[in-house]
């Protein structure tokens, strides 16, 4: 039976708390559109630094949204957010976004270009962030000549250039075929084993949220809640057996019924 409003008045979102003073603290956020859609109840979540935590919904319910919000490219009508100051932030959208007229090196170096760094830097960050996703020798390649996945990968790339201590994404992979988007899964997890980021990614897909992440957090049907916050105990670094083992399983399975739960309002 749906849950009235008092009901889930009643019954606040799961919250879990950072490890340490750094991280993301979302309290009551909510959104509401100006055609008086409610897209996000308040919301309260807390993602400690250098956690990969990942956002899992039905269609509509608010978790592309609430993402934005922490990324600061779309207002809360209630609530704030907060990171340690200085934070920088880099967001990866679910389509690449990528300039066709600029080869793949130019295409690293935008929001380099954008935020002001000097050429010799972005250069130089621009390099290490195509070696981090195994674009080198294709620097001079212009969109057009990649594939869907590696295209991704130049989006991942530019975003790194900006060496961010938050990575948000929406959606990335959601558009590659299985073996490509299971390789990418694979290349994002060693990033941020390498680099430390904290990693806020939302998806559909839940086997990809638990391959992925320490933490699940499920979003319930539109006006979006928080239903549940699930730990992932399978330890890092993972490869693509894993998705084999019982706990990869039982894990996939709480997530799937918090996904049932929440679907209907």
């Amino acid at each position: 039976m749906p849950m009235t409003s008092a009901e889930r008045a009643e019954k606040p979102p799961t919250v879990t708390a950072p490890t340490d003073g750094g991280g993301i603290h979302v309290r009551s956020v909510s959104k509401v559109f100006p055609n008086g859609t409610t897209a996000l109840e308040p919301t309260d979540l807390a993602v400690g630094e250098g956690q990969f935590v990942s956002i899992v919904g039905p269609s509509g319910c608010g978790k592309s949204t609430l993402l934005r919000i922490i990324a600061g490219l779309t207002p809360a009508t209630t609530g704030e957010c907060s990171m340690p100051t200085g934070s920088r932030r880099a967001f990866v959208f679910q389509d690449a976004t990528l300039l066709p007229w600029r080869t793949v090196r130019k295409n690293a170096q935008l929001l380099l270009e954008l935020e002001g760094f000097d050429k010799a830097e972005r250069e130089r960050r621009a390099a290490e962030a195509l070696k981090l996703v195994s674009l080198e020798g294709f620097e001079k390649v212009y969109p057009r000549n990649l594939s869907g996945g590696m295209k991704m990968r130049l989006s991942l790339a530019r975003a790194l250039g900006l060496q961010p201590k938050l990575f948000l994404m929406d959606e990335p992979f959601s558009a590659l075929d299985e073996l490509t988007r299971e390789t990418l899964q694979d290349e994002l997890l060693r990033i941020w084993s390498s680099e430390g980021f904290t990693a806020l990614f939302v998806t559909h897909n839940l086997y990809e949220a638990v391959y992925l992440s320490s933490r699940v957090v499920v979003m319930s049907a539109r006006p979006g809640r928080i239903v549940a916050d699930i730990d992932v105990p399978l330890p890092y670094p993972r490869t693509p057996d894993i998705r084999q083992a019982p706990e990869f399983n039982e894990v996939s399975a709480k997530v799937s019924a918090a996904l049932r739960g929440g679907a209907v309002q």
